[in-house]
C-alpha cells in the first residue's frame, strides 16, 4: 500500500472497504491482523490529511482577518 500516491478520497475508501469486510465476517482471519495494521496506516493518514487541510483554512482565514 502506497500512501504517499494516495488521496484522502481513496484512502477512506479503503478504510470503509476493510470495516465493510470485518462487518460482514468476508475477511479472512489469516488476513486479518495484516488488513488491521493497513487500516491503523490508513486512518493515521487521514488524520494526517485532515490535520492540514484545517490549519491550511485556519491560516487563510487568519490572513483574511489581518487584511482587512
Amino acid at each position: 500500500m502506497d500512501l504517499q500516491a494516495m488521496t484522502y478520497e481513496e484512502a477512506m475508501s479503503q478504510l470503509e472497504k476493510l470495516a465493510r469486510q470485518a462487518e460482514d465476517g468476508t475477511l479472512p482471519i489469516d488476513q486479518l491482523a495484516a488488513k488491521l495494521k493497513d487500516a491503523h496506516q490508513l486512518l493515521q493518514f487521514c488524520r494526517l490529511k485532515l490535520t492540514a487541510a484545517e490549519e491550511e483554512v485556519q491560516n487563510l482565514l487568519n490572513a483574511s482577518k489581518s487584511d482587512a
